[in-house]
Formats: C-alpha cells, sequence, structure tokens
C-alpha cells in the first residue's frame, strides 16, 4: 500500500492500575511495522505507575486523565473522540500485537472496503498456542461464544472469513460507524460491551471480518481479577440481562426465551458453585436502575429491527452453527456441561 493511501490507524488502550501489563503492550506498539498510527492510553485515575510507563516507553502518545475509574467502555469513548483516525483499534493494557499486527489491519481494509469492523487472532499470552478467541459468535442463548477459545492454535483458526462480532480486547472499528452508533455503551462499565456493539452494529446492517494474520497475545481477565471474581461476576451477570433489555429485538428475544432461560439458570448455577450468589444478586438488581436506558434504546433502534430483523435473525443462527461446529469438532477441553447439552438439546 501506498504510504499515501495508508489510512491512520488509531490505538485506543483503557487503563486503570495496569503498570505491571501496560510495558509491554507499548513496546509492541513501539515495534509496529505501520507507520500511519497514533497511541491514545485513557487512564482511569490510576494510581500506580502507569503514566510514567506510558511517558517513558511511548512519550508521543496522547494520554487522557480521568480523575476516577470511569471503566472499560467510558475510556473508550474518550478516546474515540480524541482520535484522528479514520479507524479505532481497541486495545486491552494486558496484550502484546505482533510487529505486524497495524500493518495486517491495513490490508484487511484495503480487501474488505464495505467492512466496519474486524477481529483479530488472540492468543494466550502465556502458552503463544493456545486460541483466545479467532472472531466472537453470538448464540440463541443471549450469550457470546468465543470462537476456538482454549484450544490449540491450528489451520482451522488460519481462515479469513465473516465474523458474527469482534472481542474488543483487540478490534478494529470504522470511527464514522462508532459515531453513528453512539459508541459503546458506558453503563456497561466492563464486559460484554463488545457483545452489545456487535449487536447493534448487526442491527444497522453492518458486517466484519476475522483477520487471522493480525495477531494479538493477551493474558485475559488480568485487570478485574479472573472470570469469578466478585466485581466480574456482578458486572456479567447484570450487563447479560441489560444485552437482552436494550439490544435485541422482541421477535427474537420471544423465540429464543427457552434458550436465555436455560442460559441464566446455567450461569446461577456456576456462580453459586464459586460462591458468589451475592454478586450474582447484586448484578441482577444492578439492573433496575438501567431499565430505563435500556428502554430508550430500544426505541431508538425500533426502526433498524424493523428493517433488518430478518437479517439479523439469519445472522444469529449462521454464527450459532459455527459455534457449535467449532464446539463439536474441538470437544471444548475443559468441557463445558452447558455448551453440551445446548447444543443437543436446541438443534437448528
Amino acid at each position: 500500500m501506498s504510504p499515501q493511501l495508508q489510512p491512520l490507524l488509531s490505538v485506543v488502550i483503557p487503563n486503570w492500575n495496569g503498570a505491571a501489563y501496560l510495558e509491554r503492550c507499548l513496546q509492541s506498539l513501539q515495534r509496529q511495522e505501520y507507520p500511519s498510527r497514533e497511541i491514545l492510553v485513557v487512564d482511569n485515575g490510576s494510581t500506580d505507575a502507569s503514566l510514567e510507563i506510558t511517558e517513558r516507553i511511548a512519550p508521543d502518545a496522547i494520554v487522557i486523565r480521568h480523575e476516577r475509574n470511569q471503566g472499560f467502555a467510558a475510556a473508550v469513548n474518550a478516546g474515540i473522540r480524541a482520535a484522528g483516525g479514520e479507524w479505532i483499534a481497541v486495545l486491552n493494557n494486558d496484550t502484546e500485537a505482533a510487529p505486524s499486527w497495524l500493518a495486517e489491519w491495513a490490508c484487511g481494509i484495503e480487501r474488505h472496503p464495505e467492512a466496519a469492523f474486524f477481529a483479530c487472532r488472540i492468543l494466550d499470552m502465556k502458552t503463544r498456542s493456545q486460541v483466545y478467541s479467532a472472531g466472537d459468535c453470538f448464540l440463541r442463548t443471549g450469550i457470546g461464544y468465543r470462537r476456538g477459545q482454549d484450544q490449540p492454535d491450528c489451520a482451522e483458526y488460519g481462515a479469513e472469513r465473516e465474523t458474527f462480532s469482534a472481542c474488543a480486547c483487540a478490534a478494529l472499528y470504522r470511527k464514522s460507524v462508532l459515531h453513528e452508533l453512539q459508541g459503546f455503551d458506558s453503563r456497561f462499565f466492563a464486559y460484554l460491551e463488545d457483545v452489545d456493539i456487535g449487536l447493534r452494529l448487526r442491527a444497522a446492517g453492518y458486517k466484519g471480518f476475522y483477520l487471522p494474520s493480525a495477531l494479538i497475545y493477551h493474558h485475559g481477565s488480568a485487570t478485574a481479577g479472573g472470570e469469578f471474581s466478585a466485581l466480574s461476576v456482578r458486572l456479567r451477570t447484570r450487563n447479560a440481562v441489560l444485552v437482552l433489555l436494550k439490544s435485541l429485538p422482541a421477535s427474537i428475544l420471544w423465540r429464543c426465551a427457552p434458550m436465555i432461560a436455560s442460559a441464566q439458570l446455567s450461569w446461577m448455577a456456576r456462580a453459586l458453585a464459586h460462591a458468589r450468589l451475592l454478586s450474582y444478586l447484586r448484578g441482577l438488581a444492578g439492573v433496575v436502575p438501567l431499565i430505563p436506558h435500556a428502554l430508550a434504546e430500544r426505541r431508538r433502534q425500533q426502526s433498524l429491527w424493523h428493517k433488518n430483523s430478518s437479517r439479523m435473525w439469519q445472522d444469529i443462527l449462521n454464527s450459532e452453527a459455527l459455534a457449535r461446529e467449532d464446539y463439536q469438532r474441538t470437544g471444548v477441553n475443559p468441557p463445558s456441561a452447558f455448551l453440551k447439552w445446548y447444543f443437543r438439546k436446541f438443534a437448528r
């Protein structure tokens, strides 16, 4: 690609006390082979050495400082507003980008001018050979499915293809589309905001692609303390319900009611098994003050749903078929008892 035609890619890194990881992330961005880029670090009131590390490793980075922790989604939105690029690369601070990561994004943009977003191949930071996400799917249960999760990296995940949505720990979005959709929903704070925006992108008729050549290594849940930390359970519980209330058309909700109920019961059981009942109940209670917002969002999306609901439903069916194929092919290690039951019980 001619230097004159290279789009400016803006890398937005939300950060909250991420000093233990941020240095490696920024160093990998400084090694990028793609020159037309800018780095924006949005700091959510860190009290560690995050800002000092940013100044030392990436002195050319744009730093946006928040006085308090406003959450991942709000930090991304602040970065979007300040970014000068045509495309926004959202990146977790606990990641490391391969040197060709941005260059592969740019090639993908050239190959797919119709795309509104891109997902990349995300591998586990420690093993470097285990998949974290090879493009995200959406199930009729109302939950996301990270294709290839916890599986050995293989040729199956090396094929470029359309994807339902992207894992926002490392994803690329067209800035104009994010403005049109009013960005990420800051009320999510953290967790499932990428599922929500994926549904809204689909409702608006947009599509995206999985680019396996764009490679990222990721720790996973480094900031929140793991999948079953008290914070994680509370936010995942609340946000899973919020996604359903605000971003799924009524016709799809009714069709999927048995699947959604089974998934919610399974999640409650897992929370109980990890002694997180109180966090789970706090998550449910946290939905109540957000109901007016969810209803307002539903009204705002009505026209899009009326226009694209049939296509959106087909997209969900295709996405679930891909997830089922991936699950049955790999056996998923460790196995998910719920998914094993679900894919047997609810055949398309």
